[in-house]
């Protein structure tokens, strides 16, 4: 925790904003909300790929939430958007099952955004 809204993954050295945008959003409406982002005094904030999604799944923990992600990320949403699309379809990451889903970018049901900086 690095006590400015925002968490850095030792693992990764990635900088993830400490709570998603707090409402279920489709697609392009979170890629803007990321790229926007300007949590911890930095405004170089991005959408996250699938993997760096993934890499913050873990099993064996929940969030209060009753997600397996950190419990210092505050995700409103099982599901959060990731930046590779397939035409009109957006990806996300789904941190109660551990998958990824594509799902058309104008849905907004159950998925929110997570903003995430490379590190320093």
């Amino acid at each position: 925790n690095n006590g400015d809204g925002t968490v850095t993954d030792t693992k990764t050295g990635l900088m993830w904003a400490a709570k998603d945008n707090g409402i279920h959003i489709n697609w392009t409406d979170a890629s803007s909300y990321c790229q926007s982002y300007s949590g911890g005094g930095h405004t170089d904030w991005r959408m996250p790929t699938l993997a760096e999604l993934k890499s913050l799944y873990d099993p064996e923990i929940k969030n209060k939430r009753g997600y397996h992600i950190p419990k210092l990320i505050d995700t409103t949403a099982e599901s959060c958007w990731a930046s590779e699309t397939r035409d009109e379809i957006g990806s996300r990451f789904n941190f109660t099952y551990g998958r990824e889903y594509w799902l058309r970018k104008t849905h907004s049901g159950v998925g929110s955004a997570l903003p995430v900086r490379s590190g320093n």
